[in-house]
């Protein structure tokens, strides 16, 4: 169970795999919101989702739990550990329960705790397993969603409706996020963007939004040449992820998109801020990833807003394009057919 937020659930997603390891034969459910349902749809690791509202009441409730009764669960695993999800998980008939120690109440309603020792987010839901005496991996693989076909190709007929060139080096760029504190100033997107047009003749920038951010997106594509920067807004969850699997690289704040883009396999230059990348940015440069962080004095930090946001001044549009150009270096030119990074149209 994680039923919300979604880097969150992208978190969870080497969890998964370790279940799924320690049981090839189990039938794995999970629970989650409605909304974020498309992220796991048709996802060969799970046999039934369990989608919820975003604010359930007594009734959306009880149907979950004859819902999850049905499935007859003999583990169910809460990642979250709020008071409805350990109800839930309580309620759900499972005669193994996993949660995380230190909860209250909440905890006497699991049968087995979970007692993290670590800073990495993913190793934090993979000490679920210890109690149960299943095997974790040492070291954590980058996350990974199940990305349909025919969300791809629904992503691609978008882009050819937009204009975007054939056989384009496709990099993204998430301007937006909920919290000030995760969100890198718009005009440093765009320098970034310009200094990956003016390096790669094949290159586009696609300015991806979430509602609300539609005009930031829009603006920061407007600021660069035409035909060459692109405003993506408001796709569907399953297109937009479709989308992320065909970028060269994507570059976003600490927010949501930032681990869908890991988890659909593109390279990803993080914007940390007030978080420590070993905690929420915890994918191996092995794999194309990078974090720009400043260690400021104040972070790690918990603040949603703050007045002095010298952790996100101090990210330079320099150590970004350093950080972006590396990224790059290994990816082949747009229009190639290496399996590695199939052209996106």
């Amino acid at each position: 169970m994680r039923p919300r937020f979604l880097g969150d659930i992208c978190l969870t997603l080497p969890l998964l795999d370790a279940v799924r390891a320690a049981c090839p034969a189990a039938s794995v459910g999970y629970v989650l919101e409605e909304g974020l349902a498309p992220l796991l749809a048709g996802d060969p690791r799970i046999a039934e989702v369990f989608a919820v509202p975003g604010r359930p009441g007594a009734r959306a409730s009880l149907a979950l739990i004859r819902r999850l009764r049905r499935f007859a669960p003999e583990v169910a695993i809460d990642c979250f550990c709020n008071p409805r999800t350990a109800v839930w998980t309580r309620a759900s008939g499972a005669r193994v329960r996993v949660g995380y120690a230190g909860k209250g109440w909440r905890s006497a309603l699991y049968t087995h705790h979970a007692r993290p020792r670590t800073l990495s987010a993913t190793g934090f839901h993979l000490a679920s397993l210890a109690p149960l005496g299943w095997p974790a991996p040492p070291a954590p693989a980058s996350p990974r969603l199940h990305v349909a076909p025919s969300s791809r190709a629904e992503a691609e007929a978008a882009l050819v409706r937009l204009g975007v060139p054939p056989g384009a080096r496709l990099v993204g760029f998430h301007p937006g996020a909920r919290w000030p504190t995760r969100r890198w100033a718009p005009e440093r997107y765009v320098a970034l963007a310009r200094a990956l047009l003016d390096s790669r003749a094949d290159a586009v920038a696609l300015f991806t939004a979430g509602p609300g951010e539609e005009e930031t997106a829009r603006g920061c594509a407007a600021a660069l040449p035409a035909g060459r920067a692109f405003a993506i807004e408001r796709w569907p969850l399953a297109r937009f992820v479709a989308l992320q699997s065909a970028c060269a690289a994507f570059v976003c704040g600490d927010t949501g998109p930032l681990h869908t883009a890991v988890a659909a396999g593109a390279r990803t230059l993080g914007l940390m801020s007030r978080n420590r990348p070993a905690m929420f940015f915890p994918y191996p440069a092995s794999d194309g990833h990078r974090a720009h962080y400043a260690r400021v004095e104040c972070s790690p930090c918990d603040r949603d807003t703050c007045a002095d946001l010298r952790c996100l001044e101090r990210l330079s549009v320099e150590g970004a394009w350093a950080l972006l150009e590396d990224m790059l270096a290994g990816v082949p030119a747009a229009g190639s057919h290496a399996e590695s990074s199939p052209p996106m149209c």
